[in-house]
C-alpha cells in the first residue's frame, strides 16, 4: 500500500515527456559510448585495416596492438601515471583538507583575502608556471622524475581542492566544533573525528577530480619529463609521427588508459554514496 501511494503521488507523466526523456537518454549514451566503441574497434585492427577507406566494420580481430604495449615498454608509462596520480591525490587531500578547514573557520577580511588568493592561483594559466617550475626543478636535479611531475600537478590541484572543500566546510555548523571543544577536543581532533567523516562525500569528489586531472594532464608532464618519468598522455603523443600514425597502437593505449581511471572513480563513488547515505540516516 505504501509503495502504491508513493507512486500515485503527483500528476501522471505524459507519454510524450517519457518518450522525450528516453530519446535524450539514448542520445546521451550514444554520444558518450560510440567514440569509445569506435576506439575499441580500431585497437583490434591492423595498420592496413585501420587506414582502409571506407572503414571496415567487419574484420578479423588482431591483438598485435595490445602485445605492442608490453613489447614497446608502455607499462612503465602506466606505472608512472598511476604513481603520480595517486600521490597527487594523497598530497592534495593531506594539505588541502586542513587548509580549507582553517579558512572556513576564519572570520573577518582575512578570510576573504586568503580565499581569493587561493582561487587566483588556480586561475593562472599553466603557461605562467611552466618556466618557473622548470628552472626550479632543474636546479634541484628533479627533472624527469615522478617527484617533479607530482609537485607540479600539486600547484594546480591544491588550490582547486581548497576552494571545493572550503565551500563545503562552511556549510557544516560551527556548533559541532563548539560542542567538541566543550568535551576537550582540540582543533586536530575536531578535524579528524568530526569534520572529515561528515565531509567524506566531498573528499571523495575532490579525489576523483584530482586523480582525473593528474592522470590526463599533458603539458607539464611533457615539459618536465623525458623517458624516465614519462606519463601515458606523453607516451601516446610520442606515437604520432610526422609522416605516419600507428592508429591501432594509439587506440589500444587509449583504451587501456581508461581502465585505471574508471576503477578509481568507481571506488571513490562508493564513498560518495556511502557518505550521503550515512548523512541521511543521521
Amino acid at each position: 500500500m505504501i509503495r502504491r501511494r508513493i507512486h500515485d503521488d503527483g500528476p501522471p507523466v505524459p507519454a510524450s515527456v517519457r518518450i522525450a526523456r528516453l530519446a535524450f537518454t539514448i542520445f546521451a549514451l550514444a554520444f558518450v559510448l560510440l567514440p569509445i566503441a569506435w576506439l575499441a574497434l580500431g585497437s583490434l585492427k591492423t595498420r592496413n585495416q585501420a587506414l582502409a577507406l571506407p572503414p571496415q566494420l567487419i574484420f578479423t580481430p588482431s591483438f598485435d596492438a595490445y602485445s605492442a604495449i608490453v613489447a614497446k615498454g608502455f607499462l612503465g608509462a602506466f606505472q608512472n601515471s598511476l604513481i603520480i596520480a595517486l600521490s597527487n591525490v594523497v598530497l592534495t587531500l593531506l594539505l588541502g583538507t586542513p587548509a580549507a578547514y582553517a579558512l572556513a573557520r576564519m572570520t573577518g577580511k582575512a578570510q576573504d583575502n586568503l580565499s581569493f588568493w587561493v582561487i587566483s592561483v588556480r586561475m593562472a594559466p599553466v603557461f605562467a608556471v611552466i618556466l618557473p617550475l622548470y628552472v626550479l626543478f632543474k636546479a634541484l636535479g628533479l627533472l624527469d622524475t615522478r617527484v617533479a611531475v607530482s609537485l607540479a600537478h600539486l600547484t594546480l590541484t591544491l588550490p582547486l581542492a581548497v576552494w571545493m572543500l572550503l565551500t563545503y566546510f562552511r556549510s557544516i555548523p560551527e556548533e559541532l566544533d563548539q560542542a567538541a571543544m566543550l568535551d576537550g577536543a582540540g582543533p586536530l581532533q575536531i578535524l579528524l573525528y568530526i569534520i572529515v567523516p561528515i565531509a567524506r562525500p566531498m573528499l571523495a569528489s575532490v579525489a576523483i577530480v584530482v586523480f582525473i586531472f593528474s592522470w590526463n594532464e599533458f603539458l607539464l608532464a611533457f615539459v618536465l619529463t623525458a623517458r624516465g618519468a614519462q606519463t601515458v598522455p606523453v607516451a601516446v603523443a610520442s606515437l604520432a609521427g610526422t609522416m605516419s600514425f600507428d592508429w591501432p597502437l594509439i587506440a589500444a593505449v587509449s583504451i587501456c588508459s581508461m581502465i585505471p581511471a574508471l576503477i578509481f572513480v568507481g571506488f571513490a563513488q562508493r564513498h560518495i554514496v556511502a557518505g550521503l547515505a550515512s548523512g541521511a540516516v543521521k
